[in-house]
């Protein structure tokens, strides 16, 4: 479900079709080449994202191509061959980029995020994904909000959060009043830069650094893909490609990485998740639960530490 803001109910309902509008506007439909092959590219993400990042590489002019097609890898990356939506449309009248768009995915980490559901019971549920969104502008004020006296924004290429929300019968003791609750969770939060060849001067590079001592400051962890050496001569266009590639393809490694040990953090010590799943084991058979906690895959997906101390505890209030 796409949430749009910015317009009231009644234009809601009348909007047009997304890839309409997008016609409409930017002259940019299925059918399009360039700057970005849509057809070649919606087979990886999608067609609706594809065209909103066509619109914002043609509409932006902070925007360069090497950078929305590193996005792009990255976010194939993520997605990991899950579908990737539209999560938000702005129709409002301050837009930073088509419609101040965010996508979303559940991701490479699905299989996890499976393991988990599997030990809550059928009415508890966490849901998980990741979100992205694209030339993010945030005002220097916001990021140290201390000082009045910073002017200006930041466009960071590429920021991306993974959210979990739990949804559950709220734990107590008189069973027969049971309130249903949805609690959502932060996991984590990159920044990811993509460098061309002007961030090698002396003082971008100075730039770059305050910058992300400010974005870190807040939290985010910031990640700098930079353009490979580019080679001159006969082959150096395939050579160039190949060890962008290579980069790209560790970066994401890295990134995926960076979330996945968030995501084995917060599982480890979120209460709510912990006491939810203790609940339900306690319910179980013995054998069943040993069944459960036994699975390859199971231990695999999840911490030792959390899934050895959620066994204990079952066991523990089995022998009471």
């Amino acid at each position: 479900m796409i949430v749009i803001t910015g317009l009231n109910t009644y234009s809601i309902y009348n909007l047009p079709p997304l890839k309409k509008t997008i016609k409409e506007c930017f002259n940019i439909d299925s059918e399009t080449k360039k700057p970005l092959n849509i057809q070649q590219l919606s087979k990886r993400i999608g067609e609706n994202p594809s065209l909103l990042l066509c619109a914002m590489l043609t509409t932006d002019s902070m925007c360069s191509k090497f950078g929305v097609e590193c996005l792009i890898e990255v976010l194939s990356g993520i997605a990991d061959n899950n579908p990737v939506h539209v999560a938000t449309l702005d129709y409002g009248p301050r837009q930073t980029r088509p419609f101040n768009f965010t996508l979303t995915t559940r991701g490479f980490l699905n299989e996890v995020f499976n393991s988990i559901n599997e030990l809550l019971c059928e009415r508890n549920q966490a849901c998980f994904s990741f979100t992205f969104i694209p030339e993010n502008k945030i005002t220097k004020s916001d990021l140290r909000s201390g000082q009045s006296n910073l002017y200006g924004t930041f466009s960071l290429d590429l920021t991306i959060e993974l959210h979990m929300t739990i949804f559950a019968d709220e734990i107590n003791q008189n069973m027969e009043q049971q309130k249903r609750i949805q609690k959502d969770f932060l996991i984590g939060r990159v920044v990811v830069e993509f460098d061309g060849i002007q961030h090698l001067s002396d003082e971008q590079v100075r730039k770059d650094k305050l910058r992300d001592s400010m974005i870190q400051g807040e939290g985010c962890t910031v990640f700098r893909i930079q353009m490979p050496y580019q080679q001159d001569g006969t082959g150096s266009s395939k050579v160039n490609k190949e060890n962008l590639s290579t980069l790209l393809n560790g970066q994401v490694e890295d990134i995926k990485n960076h979330f996945r040990n968030r995501l084995h953090e917060a599982i480890s010590i979120n209460y709510l998740l912990r006491s939810l799943i203790k609940s339900n084991l306690q319910k179980l058979p013995q054998s069943q639960l040993n069944e459960m906690v036994n699975k390859p895959s199971f231990r695999a997906n999840l911490p030792s530490q959390f899934t050895n101390d959620l066994i204990t505890q079952a066991a523990i209030f089995k022998n009471i």
